[in-house]
């Protein structure tokens, strides 16, 4: 793809497949696993499992967010920025909701091609950085935004504007999204290079969380580590690698999963 952002779209989703396939028990995603064999083989063959596992994490975290912020709000929004391939829409089939999948014109026109679109979910093709798309969300429903393995790939000063402009338009609204350290950006980094160089470089990352939620004027309402249900669930079926890298990126906070109100909570 001529973006090089949507060109990584193929690892969360082979992460997915991948933890769907071999640990169900963790993460069950039966529409990705129909879809493995529109995977590029490279995309399954170079990472490896703590990889994997840790792509898969940041869904298996913000699914639980997700299906709390429906069962507490009812009628409500949930949009993923920079959709990619997701298929939440299809792990959480709530009537209550509706899914709005923002991305790229081109990443859309990809998802159209290969996903199935179900009745409680809209497609929309646009940048997540304008503002144009939010004329096609209804901003009185309770608005929950997602962005898993998307902020990265921007610099801060478009994450403080994005945030902004949500807290502008959205009076109702929480925001989820993954984040790393400076050191944890440089180890994604290496791992995403791997894949040729058409992949997108990332930038993001907060090491001062007190400092982030002061600058964006929001409110935390959690902080989670990735693997803390991984590590209980799996640990007797993960190699010593990973139980090793899985342990350290919770020790030390390396990778978590961040849950604002952007408005006052909901």
């Amino acid at each position: 793809m001529e973006n090089k952002i949507a060109n990584t779209l193929f690892i969360p989703f082979a992460a997915r497949v991948f933890a769907a396939d071999y640990f169900p028990e963790y993460f069950n995603d039966p529409v990705a696993l129909q879809l493995k064999n529109k995977i590029p083989p490279k995309f399954l063959k170079i990472s490896s499992q703590y990889e994997m596992i840790a792509s898969a994490a940041r869904y298996y975290i913000s699914d639980k967010i997700i299906r709390e912020f429906i069962d507490k709000n009812g009628k409500c929004n949930i949009i993923n920025l920079g959709a990619g391939l997701e298929t939440v829409a299809f792990r959480i089939h709530n009537p209550n909701a509706v899914f709005y999948q923002i991305d790229l014109p081109e990443v859309i026109q990809l998802r159209e091609e290969i996903l199935p679109q179900n009745n409680h979910e809209i497609f929309i093709a646009d940048s997540i950085l304008t503002t144009k798309w939010y004329d096609k969300i209804d901003k009185n429903k309770p608005t929950l935004f997602v962005a898993n393995g998307v902020l990265m790939y921007f610099h801060k000063n478009e994450i403080f504007n994005l945030i902004g402009n949500l807290k502008q338009y959205f009076p109702k609204s929480q925001l989820v999204f993954d984040a790393t350290t400076r050191f944890g950006i440089q180890c994604a980094n290496f791992y995403v290079s791997r894949f040729g160089c058409e992949m997108a470089k990332m930038y993001f990352y907060i090491q001062n969380l007190d400092e982030f939620i002061q600058k964006s004027q929001t409110q935390l309402l959690s902080s989670q580590t990735f693997f803390t249900d991984a590590r209980k669930m799996l640990g007797h079926k993960m190699n010593l690698i990973t139980k090793f890298n899985m342990w350290l990126v919770d020790t030390f906070h390396l990778s978590n999963i961040i849950h604002l109100s952007l408005n006052g909570a909901l």
